[in-house]
């Protein structure tokens, strides 16, 4: 068609037809979607998606504004497919002499040597204890409701504002919501389930906020047996231990409160242990609502990409004493060997009553399975946290 064809023979601004060209790679050209053959105008630039298609681009005063994602912004916005941003937060109340990690139950830590049963306790038996106030199978709802067309629960103990509803807490996506609205077969979740999942034919149990002021329930994430990603919803009982529901339980990622009364915290510190009660793998120190701890391994299929670590180390003395903190893990960068039970570093800082922060040039790389720890040594009985941030993919 003579009028679709660009003679590029010609200087662009001297071209007598204005059409957006896109190179086939084979030493033809195609018109772009959505221009029209033998429109006439000013020469000057489109720009076209991966489609073809054109799109406008804004300006202030006919000048492009312009902007240049980092790249971890883009990961943070959702932007990067299979990335997501990654953050641990490590603190220990005992930095000593003696070496130890940086966990909050502090000392040192012992990894799982198998997969198991653990169980959730808590410290306190006067308030950090849920009760579960209505339970079953919803028989429908959605992203915001929760409806079971056999429960009326505005009856007996009636849920009220604010109660929290877990849904499937040992299934395959345990998740939870609080309460918004209540009418007789139907609750509404305003702000929508944890994992944006709905109410619909969901194992389910509403949790009373007003019954006692303390952590009424936790989060567990873990990794299983094969370093699969998985999670689970612990009830708590106060000072009886509550058995979790899964056996596979193999490293032990992290643990928050989801359920609480007024004090919006809990009054104990909780803890997630063998069944035996003697090893201690997730600690959430009381008055708090997650635990701390410089301990991940991680995920089977994954990489972590650490770009910054900030350590510090504080004592309440006049002297000068010092700590230092190594962040190690058990594997050989090149080829990515894990080495089992020996932890070398991968980056290490000395403290005097300050905090550092290192931003490496190069991120850190940790492959799928490998333990990471943060452990320090002090000449002065002192704190210490540290803070990692990065993405995992």
């Amino acid at each position: 068609m003579a009028d679709s064809t660009l003679d590029v023979t010609q200087p662009l601004h001297t071209a007598k037809t204005n059409l957006l060209l896109i190179d086939n790679g084979d030493s033809t050209y195609s018109i772009a979607a959505g221009v029209t053959a033998g429109s006439s105008a000013i020469g000057g630039v489109s720009l076209v998606d991966e489609s073809g298609v054109l799109y406008g681009v804004k300006h202030i005063s006919n000048k492009p504004r312009v902007s240049s994602m980092p790249y971890l912004y883009d990961i943070a916005e959702g932007n990067i497919t299979d990335h997501s941003v990654w953050s641990n937060i490590g603190f220990t109340p005992t930095m000593t002499t003696t070496e130890s990690d940086v966990w909050s139950k502090a000392g040192a830590y012992v990894f799982p040597t198998a997969a198991q049963q653990m169980e959730a306790v808590s410290g306190d038996n006067t308030e950090d204890i849920g009760t579960v106030i209505f339970s079953g199978t919803s028989t429908g709802g959605s992203a915001t409701t929760l409806i079971d067309t056999a429960k009326d629960f505005t009856a007996g103990t009636a849920v009220a504002v604010g109660d929290c509803v877990i849904l499937e807490k040992s299934g395959t996506t345990p998740e939870w919501g609080y309460v918004t609205a209540v009418a007789e077969t139907t609750l509404t979740i305003g702000g929508g389930f944890s994992s944006g999942g709905t109410g619909s034919l969901r194992a389910y149990s509403v949790v009373d906020y007003s019954a006692y002021p303390g952590a009424h329930a936790i989060y567990i994430s873990y990794l299983n047996g094969s370093y699969v990603e998985d999670t689970e919803i612990v009830i708590l009982n106060g000072t009886t231990a509550i058995d979790t529901v899964q056996t596979d339980l193999f490293r032990i990622q992290e643990a928050r409160v989801i359920a609480a009364g007024s004090n919006n915290k809990p009054t104990g510190a909780i803890s997630v242990r063998n069944t035996a009660g003697t090893v201690t793998y997730g600690y959430i120190t009381a008055k708090y609502t997650h635990s701390r701890s410089s301990i991940f391994t991680v995920p089977a299929g994954k990489t972590i990409y650490i770009v910054s670590m900030s350590m510090a180390y504080g004592f309440s003395t006049n002297q000068t004493h010092y700590a230092r903190l190594t962040l190690r893990s058990n594997h050989i960068e090149d080829p990515g060997f894990r080495t089992g039970n020996i932890f070398y570093p991968s980056a290490e800082t000395v403290l005097a009553n300050t905090s550092f922060e290192i931003n490496f040039g190069t991120p850190l790389a940790l492959l799928e399975k490998v333990d990471i720890k943060v452990v320090g040594i002090s000449t002065f009985s002192g704190i210490a946290s540290v803070v990692m941030r990065g993405w995992i993919e």
